[in-house]
């Protein structure tokens, strides 16, 4: 007896037939194809460790082993595995592979790149489970956001960058899920600086970005102090979607009547008609593993999605302070 197919399963089917049907030159066949494998792979390798968090670490492929920068990212890969998170990279060398030593074998993720000119996995996820390779950037960096509870950006190129950047045009519409940026850089090494203290200013004072879009990186050349913050950011928030046009923050706990209110008198300005309300089995077509979670249930104005960050943090610290 054939499976019935659900109503994404059968949407996804149709979508491939309507492709193949069209009159598409072949080599975009071709591409369409390495795509959906490359898909494919992914969910498959990161589908055993959804229950785990994870964190993205960001770097350059070229800084060697003796150097400060190297040697952070390794005892950053460390820290994050001893507090529990499980770390995703780029699989190269360089700083890459300083955060996959300092996390250890069984506690990374490779996504690797075929280049013009080769870059093999690095020794630490090489032939992994949890490692694979991809054909297209795009492919690539879909899976760091999808998987990645935070993403940490050291030391880097115009690769760094734009991962970087990237993620932050997607934090500051809305378009990914809120989640913890730390610009991590060795002691006396000021790497970030110059683009925060110079760049950041300038977009600002001219009108390019908000005061609230730098709310959105953490920047700090202290480890432990990168991982906290990390950590504190899920004090009592726990994920994040969308439901119509409602923002939906599940948390671990309920919040009480008092922290509602003053959440809703603190970020009364973001709120679209309507005030933040805490909700319990709501929608009901959420996923069933979500089912317990309490929820926080706003309708935010489009052009402010920058706040999350900042109502989240907010929202924790007021839980954190009822429970002391």
């Amino acid at each position: 007896m054939q499976q019935k197919l659900s109503l994404f399963q059968q949407s996804l089917l149709d979508e491939a037939h309507a492709l193949v049907a069209s009159n598409v030159p072949e080599h975009d066949y071709k591409m369409m194809s390495h795509v959906l494998a490359e898909m494919r792979k992914g969910l498959e390798v990161f589908q055993p460790y959804q229950a785990w968090r994870k964190v993205s670490v960001f770097g350059s492929a070229r800084i060697k082993e003796h150097h400060a920068q190297y040697q952070q990212a390794k005892a950053c890969g460390k820290a994050l595995k001893e507090a529990g998170f499980m770390v995703i990279t780029g699989g190269g060398p360089g700083m890459m592979q300083a955060a996959n030593e300092g996390a250890g074998r069984d506690a990374s993720f490779g996504i690797g790149i075929n280049l013009p000119m080769e870059q093999q996995l690095n020794p630490i996820v090489h032939e992994s489970p949890r490692s694979f390779e991809c054909k297209y950037f795009f492919t690539r960096k879909f899976f760091f956001l999808k998987e990645s509870d935070a993403v940490i950006l050291t030391a880097g190129g115009f690769g760094t960058f734009d991962e970087g950047f990237e993620l932050l045009t997607l934090l500051q519409t809305g378009r990914n899920p809120p989640i913890p940026v730390v610009m991590l850089e060795a002691p006396g090494d000021d790497f970030w600086g110059p683009f925060l203290k110079s760049w950041v200013r300038r977009l600002i004072d001219n009108g390019l970005i908000s005061h609230e879009d730098t709310q959105l990186i953490y920047h700090t050349d202290d480890v432990h102090k990168a991982v906290q913050h990390i950590e504190k950011y899920y004090t009592n928030y726990h994920s994040f979607r969308y439901v119509g046009k409602y923002v939906l923050l599940r948390i671990n706990n309920p919040i009480s009547d008092m922290a509602l209110e003053r959440l809703n008198a603190e970020f009364s300005d973001v709120l679209h008609q309507s005030k933040i309300e805490q909700v319990f089995a709501w929608p009901e077509n959420d996923d069933a593993c979500y089912a317990h979670y309490p929820r926080l249930r706003m309708k935010l104005k489009h052009h402010r999605m920058n706040v999350l960050p900042l109502l989240i943090q907010r929202m924790n610290a007021l839980y954190i302070q009822e429970h002391q």
